[in-house]
């Protein structure tokens, strides 16, 4: 079996500020562990697990410093983020079975990995490796409650709270709001609104019972978004996604089956008319096919093993 390193700039494990990227990692590095593979993760602040041993690294760093903290037994490197290009190519000179992967922004040098085919032809790259989630960790359910999901952080713009507020509004449905405020919507400060509910952050087992109860999720983007996992989780959990069509949605969703792909606020009104159509099912299923932790892990495996033979 393999001994794999992950490097990355946020907190390994995950904590509860936690984006996605940091979650993204630990699954990946748990489910190698759990194929038999030593795993080390290098990050300025976390703590070994079951799984997993700890590196502390300090930022930025130089490749003498860096070299100085890698394990002996060490064959392959992931690094996810926070180490100097310029270091990184001296890295892949020591140890050529390393990629890095990108999970946003803009990445240069070899052997990167993205995460969806939008993403790598905006930055130029071609190989790519879809994320995955734990399926065993999220409910699913046929039966739904009456009410959409809008589930993103919610200071950013881009991600489209404003819109998905007046949506609800005008299909006249209950809207859950999670993922923090946004001070130019009062509807995420106070739930003042009959039917808009600000729930804040949320985590662990209330956002899976949040998301598998959902009529549908509302992705509303205004960015290319290279991924999106709450589109797979809540495909997983059985609840459709009804996402504007930019950055990787059009890889996530099939239009008409496990959701609709919209151009417009009024696209996104008549989708929701139609959720009856798509099958609950049929979102876990496609979810299942393609966007598991151990489909990822598997495809990041290949990956290395490429990345030793020839860089790229």
């Amino acid at each position: 079996m393999s001994v794999i390193l992950h490097i990355h700039d946020q907190s390994l494990p995950p904590v509860s500020s936690s984006g996605g990227s940091n979650r993204l990692i630990d699954w990946l590095a748990v489910e190698q562990a759990k194929k038999g593979h030593k795993v080390y993760v290098m990050t300025p602040i976390g703590s070994d697990t079951e799984f997993y041993q700890h590196i502390t690294l300090s930022l930025p760093c130089t490749f003498e410093g860096l070299l100085a903290l890698i394990p002996h037994d060490v064959e392959y490197i992931e690094h996810h983020g926070g180490v100097d290009g310029a270091v990184f190519e001296d890295v892949l000179a020591r140890y050529p079975g390393s990629i890095q992967v990108c999970h946003a922004g803009k990445h240069e040098g070899k052997n990167n990995v993205f995460i969806s085919k939008s993403h790598a032809k905006i930055q130029g790259g071609k190989v790519i490796a879809f994320n995955g989630i734990p399926v065993e960790d999220y409910i699913f359910r046929e039966n739904k409650d009456n009410y959409l999901l809008f589930l993103a952080k919610v200071k950013r713009s881009k991600k489209g709270v404003d819109t998905a507020i007046k949506v609800a509004k005008k299909v006249n449905l209950p809207l859950i709001v999670a993922g923090g405020r946004r001070f130019a919507n009062p509807e995420t400060w106070f739930n003042w609104h009959p039917l808009i509910k600000p729930v804040g952050y949320i985590n662990g087992a209330d956002k899976f019972d949040l998301i598998s109860k959902a009529k549908a999720l509302l992705v509303p983007i205004r960015w290319e978004e290279p991924f999106g996992l709450t589109i797979v989780e809540s495909m997983l959990s059985g609840t459709p996604v009804i996402a504007f069509n930019r950055g990787a949605m059009s890889e996530l969703i099939i239009d008409g089956e496990t959701g609709f792909l919209c151009d417009n606020e009024n696209d996104m009104i008549e989708a929701i008319k139609k959720l009856d159509q798509i099958s609950p099912k049929r979102c876990r299923d496609h979810a299942i096919q393609y966007f598991t932790v151990a489909k990822m892990c598997k495809r990041h495996l290949e990956l290395l093993a490429q990345a030793e033979e020839c860089s790229w």
